[in-house]
This record gives C-alpha cells, structure tokens and sequence, in this order.
C-alpha cells in the first residue's frame, strides 16, 4: 500500500470561524470600536448584567464597568496592546457588582470581549505557588538534551500543573498526519503512543485557527451551545467571525469524536517552530472539568518555552550535521582536483558521493559516460531513467521518495533505488548526477482506520467521526527516507562546484 493524503477536503471547507455559537462556561460581548456601543452579545448576557440580551445591545460598555476599568481599557486599546490582554472587569448586574476575567481581542471594526465569572474558577495558588511550578518546569524543559526528552518532561509537568487526566504531545508530518509522541496518562485510560491521526481529525482551517488563538478548551461535551444576539452582525451584515474566540462552538462531529473517545474534556494547545504549526499539546479528562484561566495562561507560557527548546535543539542537531557534510564535501572537491578526473573524484576513492548524501547507490551521466557506485539500477534501466528525466525537463534539484508512483519502470527496481535525488548537471543534454535509496517498508500505527475517519449517511449531508481508535496497522511499500534539509544543501554545494568544474574546463 502506498502511503494516501488523509488531509479530506470535505473537513477543511466547514467554516468554523462562522459557527456563530458559543461555548456557556463564558460570555460574549461584541463592542464598535468606535464609540464603544455593544452591537451584539450571547444570549446568556443576563447573567452578568441583569438585563435580556436585546435591552443590552445598542447600549454603551462604560454602562456596566467601573470608570477606572473602561480608562484603562481603552488606553491599552489607544496603544494597540489589547491583544488578548486579561482585565478584571466588574459588570453590574441585578445580583450586585460581581468581578468577571475578561480576555479582549480585535476583529475587524469591533472589540471582543470574553468574559468568565472570576468566582466559579475557584483560584487558589498563591503566586509564588504558581511561579514555582513554572519555573521548575521551565528548567526541566530547558535542561532537556532532545526534542523527545523536552517533549516527554512537558507532558509529565502540564499534567501535574493541569489535573487533566491525560496530556499528549502529537507532532505533525508533512501530510499534517499527527503521531503522539509523548503521553502522560492516569491508570485504566487507553494510550495512543506511538500512534498517528489522520490530517482530517484537524482539518485545515482548524490548524489555520491556532496561529491565532493559542488553545481550544472543551470543558463539557454536553454543553448546551449560546447563540448571539441579534443573529447577524450589524458591522459586518454577516455571521461574527469566532476564529479568535476561546469561547467560539465546536461542531457537533467533533463532540461525537469526544464520546467516541470516552472523554467528556478536551484541551489542545499550540506548539508553533518558526512561526508554524509544528504540534499540539493535546489534554483529555473523563469527566466535566474547566481548568481556570491561570493553568490556560500556564500551558501557552510552557508552550511557548517548549516551542523555543524544539527550535533551539533542531537547529544545533541541524548545525552539528551541516559542519559534519561540509567536511566530506571539501574532501570530495579535493579528490576530484587531485585526480583531475570528476567521475573518480565523486565516485571513488576513500570518500564518496554516497557518505555526502546518505545514499545506497550513485550514478553520473557526463559527455555520454555513464558511471556508478553503489547499488543502482542496471545501466539500461539507468539510461530510461535519464531519458525520462531530460523528457521532464528537470532543472532543478528535486527528491523523489515514491519512484515507482510517477515513473513506471521503477517498481522493477523499487528494492534498491524507490528514493532519488536528483542533481541536473547539463539537463538539455540528459546529463544528472543521481544517487539512491532503497525501499523501506514502513509501518504506520493509526488510531484507527484513517480511511474511516468520516462515516456519511444515506443523505451524504449528516456525518460521523469513526468509532474506534484502536490501532490499525498500515504497511506502505515502494518508499525511501527522505533526504534532510541539510543533504540538500549539501547537493546544492555539489552541484554548484561540479558545474563550475565543468565550466573551467578542467575535467
């Protein structure tokens, strides 16, 4: 079996963003930047101000809050930091005056405001508490010698600082197919280590959605949902844009998820490297739980630290592997100087093309010679392979680790040569330098089977998540590792020394 794109893109056109619904355990208000009038606002608005949704609208923020409190917001406004930005603000309802957390971001024209009732988060660290745990596992983390390690300590200290019953690490491929691999867990809960989703258990306006907002809570899948009053926006004419909201609705396939997983809680928080979505911190609980604001504020603070960490170790394993390539580059380019001789100098000898480049096997085709080293097709086959490559016109370095999926013939040789990679010397002549890797089977671990990760009724309009998350054993064939950012660096380097070779004329 080949290895399939489960990215669906059915999931990624749901517009999420405009679910137009919120979540109860918050509420919302949205607020014309202008004049700070409040245009719209979930309908359990009662609960803070004492009034029905419709008797607050078209009335004005500083009606609610203390003077002091709408001074400093609309400072932190005038200055652009608003951004969620915390503020304890405290509305005046029917009950009397009643401290709220709210958490402010901008959407177009408007201010939104989400707001949670600072007495039902039930806080009780001190701040010392606080800043101990976290700087304990800050230096755990920091200390880590490798991504796995760091990922493993985070796991173990979001766990212990969160209470939830269970927090993984999944880290995203290139296919966005997510493998968990790190876990902490409570005793009789099932464990997906080792195992991957599908790219469409969070399709791709979700992950869009998480380099703007740092987590996702779900602390009760049997939440009733919130609409907002009036329906439609009066700034925008259309539904409000949630995609910044903590609070914003899930779709009810993703709460059938949750009970298929037997979970009744669910928290997921970004890990971006370089400005990308890199992974997820992924928390479930069995039962109802809303962690409060401070252990929300806790996981984006050490997910920023683990993201920092991640890089940090990536690029010194990527520095120690580039100064490592680079020597045997520079030997290369000596041989073939002191050989005079360019298919001796790659080819032969103590170093070789295939140390540079981490290969099995390496043919060069120059002035109609045609040389190899290693395990490579026979040199019929070799001379189809360069025929095909000058019909494609390829004039840039490029891997291919499927061979067989776009060049027929291949799959006769799939054992010793399934990877290329593919360096044009005189492409309109038919002359590359190619070296290979072989087939190696893979087995991918789902979490079920990625090819039932949505169920469609007879109405092909209503639709489920699978039902089982057990493992489901892959076997995909006809596919080689890839080669490393700094490998092709390195073929890069090669190409640009064999070119200039050539170009003096000292072969």
């Amino acid at each position: 079996m080949e290895k399939r794109n489960f990215d669906a893109t059915f999931c990624g056109s749901v517009p999420l963003h405009q679910i137009n619904l919120i979540q109860p355990y918050g509420m919302l208000l949205v607020i014309q930047l202008a004049d700070y009038k409040i245009v719209q606002v979930s309908e359990n608005i009662t609960g803070a101000v004492g009034l029905p949704p419709a008797a607050v609208v078209d009335t004005w923020l500083s009606d609610y809050i203390l003077p002091h409190q709408m001074e400093d917001l609309q400072v932190k406004l005038a200055e652009g930091l608003v951004n969620k930005l915390p503020f304890t603000l405290t509305f005046n309802g029917t009950g009397g005056a009643k401290d709220y957390l709210a958490v402010a971001h901008l959407s177009g024209e408007a201010l939104l405001l989400e707001i949670e009732g600072l007495d039902e988060q039930g806080e009780e660290h001190s701040f010392i508490d606080i800043y101990q745990q976290l700087k304990y596992a800050m230096a755990a983390i920091n200390a880590a010698p490798s991504i796995k390690v760091a990922c493993e300590t985070a796991a173990r200290q979001l766990k212990a600082l969160s209470g939830y019953d269970k927090v993984m690490v999944y880290q995203f491929d290139k296919d966005w197919n997510g493998t968990v691999i790190a876990e902490e867990l409570e005793p009789g809960m099932e464990s997906y280590l080792g195992l991957t989703f599908p790219a469409s258990d969070i399709p791709r306006q979700a992950r869009a959605m998480y380099l703007d907002n740092p987590y996702r809570m779900i602390p009760n899948r049997e939440y009733v949902p919130v609409s907002l009053y009036p329906v439609i926006n009066p700034l925008t004419n259309a539904f409000t844009d949630l995609s910044g909201c903590n609070l914003r609705s899930v779709p009810a396939v993703h709460l059938e998820y949750m009970k298929n997983m037997e979970i009744m809680t669910s928290m997921s928080c970004r890990i971006l490297k370089d400005g990308q979505l890199w992974g997820l911190f992924s928390c479930h609980h069995r039962t109802a739980y809303r962690l409060p604001y401070e252990g929300r504020a806790q996981f984006e603070l050490l997910s920023d630290i683990i993201a920092a960490r991640i890089q940090a170790l990536y690029y010194k394993e990527q520095g120690d592997e580039y100064t490592k390539l680079h020597d045997i580059h520079t030997r290369l380019v000596e041989q073939v100087f002191t050989t005079g001789d360019l298919f001796n100098g790659l080819l032969g000898r103590e170093t070789s093309i295939l140390q540079l480049l981490n290969a099995s096997g390496a043919a060069v085709m120059y002035n109609r010679r045609l040389e190899t080293v290693g395990k490579t097709p026979d040199k019929n086959e070799l001379k189809d392979l360069f025929l095909w490559l000058q019909s494609r016109n390829a004039g840039q370095i490029f891997q291919e680790l499927n061979l067989s999926a776009i060049y027929e013939p291949a799959i006769h040789f799939a054992d010793i040569a399934s990877g290329i990679l593919v360096i044009p010397v005189q492409p309109n002549k038919g002359e590359y330098l190619v070296v290979f890797r072989p087939e190696v089977i893979q087995e991918v671990n789902w979490g079920g089977n990625p090819n039932e990760a949505l169920r469609f009724e007879k109405d092909n309009i209503q639709y489920h998540p699978r039902n089982s998350f057990s493992l489901w054993q892959q076997t995909v064939r006809n596919t080689a590792l890839p080669w490393k950012q700094t490998e092709i660096q390195m073929a890069g380097l090669l190409r640009n020394f064999v070119l200039e070779f050539i170009i003096r004329g000292l072969d």
